[in-house]
C-alpha cells in the first residue's frame, strides 16, 4: 500500500482517482488525501465537477484535460513525476468503468512511470441510491449488467443490447442518451414495454434530475427532457421494486441478530 504521507514518497508518482459521481463529499477519503497532497490535479474537464479541486493545496496546479490529447496529457504528468512530484488523474465515477484509462496506464508501463489507482463510486451505484432501490430481487434478479448502446464505438459481439437484455436483469446503460432510439428498440426485444426505466441525468451534481417512466416511453423521456452525454439509463423490476424477502431474514438466520 503506498504511504499517505507526501514525504514518504521519495520519488514521482501518479494517483488515478475516481470521483465518484459528482457530489465532491462522495469521493473517498484516500481520494481526498491525494487531492489534498497532489502538486499537479488534472481532471476529466466537463465530467467532472470542479468542485472536487477545490480540496487541492495552495500553489497546487489544477488542469483540465477536456481539450488536451493523450500526449498533452501525458506530457505534463510527466513533466510534473520527473520532478518526483504527485500527480492525481482525475476521472469521474469509477475510473475503471469507461475511464479511459488503459491507454494511460499504456504509456505509464512503457516509461516505467509508478502509479495506482484509488477506485470511487460509480454513477450506477449513485443511481440506485437516488432511486431508492436494491439492483438485486431475491429469486427474481440477481445480476447487474454495465453496458452502453452501440455508438461510434461498435459494440463485440455478443453483446449488443438486445442480446444483454434477454436476461431481464437489472441494466444500466452508459453513454446512449444520443441513441436513445435504438437503445429502446432494442430492449424491446426481451423487456416488456411496460418494464419500469429510469433516466438519470447527473446523478449527485447540484443540478441532478431524475424521470422514471416505462420502457416503451424512454426515447420520449429522454427526448423531451433534454438529456445528454451524463445521463445513466436504468431498466428492469427492480426499480422501485419492494417485493422479495432476502434470506437473510428468514427464521433460520434470526440467531444472527440476537445479542
Amino acid at each position: 500500500a503506498l504511504a499517505m504521507d507526501r514525504s514518504a514518497l521519495r520519488s514521482g508518482h501518479i494517483e488515478i482517482v475516481g470521483a465518484g459521481p459528482g457530489d465532491p463529499e462522495l469521493v473517498s477519503v484516500r481520494g481526498k488525501h491525494f487531492l489534498e497532497s497532489a502538486d499537479l490535479i488534472l481532471y476529466a474537464g466537463s465530467l467532472v465537477p470542479i468542485e472536487l479541486t477545490h480540496y487541492a493545496k495552495p500553489g497546487a496546479v489544477v488542469r483540465s484535460s477536456a481539450s488536451m490529447s493523450l500526449e498533452e496529457q501525458f506530457e505534463i504528468m510527466k513533466e510534473f513525476y520527473d520532478k518526483g512530484k504527485l500527480i492525481v488523474r482525475l476521472h469521474t465515477g469509477d475510473p475503471c468503468i469507461y475511464g479511459a484509462i488503459q491507454e494511460q496506464m499504456a504509456l505509464f508501463d512503457a516509461h516505467g512511470i509508478s502509479y495506482h489507482i484509488t477506485p470511487g463510486i460509480s454513477s450506477f451505484q449513485a443511481a440506485a441510491a437516488a432511486l431508492r432501490s436494491q439492483f438485486t430481487i431475491p429469486e427474481k434478479v440477481q445480476t447487474i449488467i454495465l453496458t452502453r448502446g452501440e455508438g461510434r464505438t461498435p459494440m463485440p459481439d455478443g453483446e449488443k443490447l438486445h442480446q444483454l437484455a434477454r436476461s431481464r436483469s437489472t441494466m444500466c446503460i452508459f453513454l446512449s442518451a444520443g441513441i436513445v432510439d435504438d437503445v429502446q428498440q432494442q430492449l424491446l426485444e426481451h423487456y416488456p414495454p411496460q418494464t419500469p426505466v429510469a433516466a438519470c441525468y447527473k446523478l449527485t451534481w447540484k443540478d441532478e434530475r431524475i424521470y422514471r417512466g416505462q420502457l416503451q416511453n424512454l426515447a420520449k423521456i429522454v427526448k423531451e427532457n433534454g438529456l445528454t452525454l451524463t445521463t445513466m439509463i436504468v431498466v428492469g423490476d427492480a426499480i422501485d421494486n419492494r417485493q422479495g424477502l432476502s434470506r437473510l431474514y428468514a427464521d433460520e438466520f434470526k440467531h444472527l441478530f440476537r445479542k
